[in-house]
């Protein structure tokens, strides 16, 4: 393991202490924590390793996991990622004051305070992100961030849009959506799949 290695694991390490509070569920370089039944918030911490100043920067990103979506769409779409998967997401930094993207920057010299450092994207998913993931536990307000493509961009919406509709109910709006989308395993789930039987539920933490 190299010095900036090294760095972003004892990083991640105090993220993780400080977060514990909200019972974290660890996927692949990213976190679920349970809101309300079916739905979880999310954060991924990206990493940025090649900058010219040698500094290593961390950018948070958090989301909203809808588990009734991501379900069906791994489920019917084998392209779909795998593991814990936001159904909308944003850098934290739009969610700050500033209101732009934001990153935190770590040196290497061993007199630089990482933990303080680290702490701080700890609070800021405290301060920003948890609220920003329990406004949008909804199936109503995903449905309308994917609508206006808010937190998130059409190649995501394009597939998970029509099943949210599927889950509301609104079959006529689904297929509407997929009408020139091209994304005929959706349109296969939705001729398969019993309306009255999909209800969002608890996230599964693993």
């Amino acid at each position: 393991m190299n010095p900036k290695q090294r760095l972003l694991s004892h990083a991640v390490s105090v993220i993780e202490q400080d977060l514990l509070p909200l019972r974290l569920c660890k996927g692949h370089h990213s976190y679920a924590w349970p809101i309300t039944e079916g739905f979880s918030g999310w954060f991924g911490l990206n990493t940025i390793t090649a900058r010219g100043d040698g500094l290593v920067g961390i950018n948070p990103i958090v989301g909203v996991i809808c588990e009734s979506i991501e379900d069906l769409l791994k489920k019917y779409d084998r392209a779909a990622r795998k593991g814990i998967t936001p159904t909308i997401s944003t850098s934290i930094g739009y969610l700050m004051p500033e209101k732009r993207y934001v990153e935190w920057l770590f040196d290497p010299n061993p007199d630089f305070d990482l933990e303080a450092e680290a702490q701080k994207i700890a609070r800021a998913v405290r301060q920003f992100g948890v609220p920003f993931a329990e406004a949008n536990a909804s199936l109503a307000v995903v449905t309308a961030n994917l609508e206006q493509l808010q937190f998130t961009y059409r190649e995501s919406a394009v597939y998970r849009l029509p099943i949210a509709y599927l889950l509301l109910g609104d079959r006529d709006r689904a297929r509407e959506c997929l009408a020139n989308s091209g994304t005929s395993r959706i349109e296969l789930m939705m001729s398969s799949t019993n309306i009255g039987s999909l209800r969002p539920h608890s996230t599964k933490m693993h």
